[in-house]
């Protein structure tokens, strides 16, 4: 069992935080505004709860199943290119210190996943494609479909690493190699941090991994969104997610 411990402007977050200094989970936070969900409903309501969004691959829904802490899981099926994502609604704002934090492993044969999580201007891209682009990520050069986004991903079909991602205003894309690699049914907790200038710092497990200045417009509404799909068909790949959290002060 870890240890809880406080800090007071934790992260430079300028709030009281409780967290886990071994599971390196956030515990409690200070922040007025928080949505938590920990995936212990019988069924997500995808109504209400969240906006799960099918690219009409071959996946099975994105549900709750079977497992320790509760567990929502993204099947992205065998067709190439056809994702699926689980989204919150668009109500965060870097302007109002916006914060996420999520638990998740991959489960199966990641050799053409691409998975991109954080924030983002909206729930889908129009285009169909996820919020970044199946691009050069290896090369730390990444494409964005998204006009406004903060993001953790990886393109596992050229590398393994996980990347910090972020575009401004359609301009181009910032990525930074984190040197944490993504490892199959192994947890990790990302938490990405905004403040009020539209800087973001990206951690992993507790560590800061990088950090990018002016990442995002600050007066652009944001929604927290988990984007998956694998580049060549044929193997399904499962993104098991724990637990999301996201927080900002309140207007």
């Amino acid at each position: 069992m870890g240890k809880t411990r406080a800090h007071y402007d934790y992260q430079k977050m300028g709030r009281l935080t409780f967290f886990d200094e071994e599971s390196h989970e956030t515990l409690l936070l200070t922040h007025p505004v928080v949505l938590f969900d920990d995936f212990l409903h019988p069924a997500t309501d995808a109504t209400n709860d969240w906006t799960e969004t099918d690219d009409s691959g071959t996946s099975a829904a994105g549900d709750i199943v079977a497992g320790v802490n509760g567990i929502y899981q993204i099947d992205t099926g065998t067709d190439a290119d056809k994702f699926r994502a689980i989204s919150s609604e668009i109500c965060f704002e870097a302007a109002k210190a916006c914060g996420c934090e999520v638990r998740l492993a991959t489960t199966t044969a990641d050799a053409a996943l691409m998975l991109c999580f954080g924030f983002s201007d909206a729930k889908v891209e129009s285009t169909g494609t996820l919020a970044f682009k199946d691009a050069s990520l290896a090369a730390a050069t990444i494409d964005a479909n998204a006009d406004d986004a903060v993001m953790f991903g990886v393109r596992a079909e050229t590398s393994d690493s996980v990347y910090a991602c972020s575009v401004i205003a359609a301009g181009t894309p910032q990525s930074t190699d984190t040197g944490t690699d993504i490892v199959l049914n192994t947890y990790h907790i990302y938490r990405i941090q905004l403040d009020t200038d539209g800087n973001a710092r990206f951690y992993i497990d507790g560590a800061l991994v990088a950090e990018h200045l002016l990442a995002v417009t600050t007066t652009d509404d944001l929604c927290f969104t988990l984007q998956a799909l694998i580049t060549t068909g044929s193997t399904a790949n499962f993104v098991n997610i724990d637990y999301i959290k996201v927080w900002q002060e309140r207007s």
